[in-house]
């Protein structure tokens, strides 16, 4: 089966129509929900920090109906990263300086899940060697 990491910048960026990467972000969802892209895996850590920023900045209502939408799609998956994945993040947040704690948890996971392609707006994975960041509705497996 093909997977692809989903980030929280798609994922907020999905929730909030005022973010500069809604349309995009919208696409990329419909896409996973539609089975027109990999299916989108979602790391316990990525729904933390989606779910809080939502709920920060926009309204607890909308933070929980986001959680729905990811729990009841076909599209996504939402996987528990291991405590490996901490601990390994732990390595990778002091390796690369643009790197947030969050998103090296998110790298470590790819790693020991051995998976290449990511969605998401956030550049600062570019950094890392061994990710393909995607920001646009495109299947990477065709």
């Amino acid at each position: 089966m093909a997977v692809a990491v989903v980030d929280t910048a798609v994922l907020v960026g999905m929730a909030d129509s005022q973010d500069t990467h809604h349309e995009a972000a919208m696409e990329i969802v419909r896409g996973m929900d539609r089975g027109e892209l990999p299916i989108g895996c979602v790391t316990n850590y990525v729904v933390l920090e989606t779910l809080n920023w939502i709920h920060r900045k926009r309204h607890h209502r909308l933070a929980g109906e986001t959680y729905d939408r990811l729990s009841e799609s076909a599209g996504f998956e939402i996987q528990h990263a291991a405590q490996k994945d901490y601990v390994r993040g732990l390595e990778l947040f002091e390796t690369y300086e643009g790197l947030s704690f969050g998103d090296a948890s998110i790298v470590a996971y790819m790693e020991r899940e051995e998976v290449e392609f990511m969605y998401s707006f956030d550049d600062d994975f570019d950094a890392v060697d061994g990710i393909t960041r995607l920001e646009s509705p495109d299947n990477p497996y065709r």
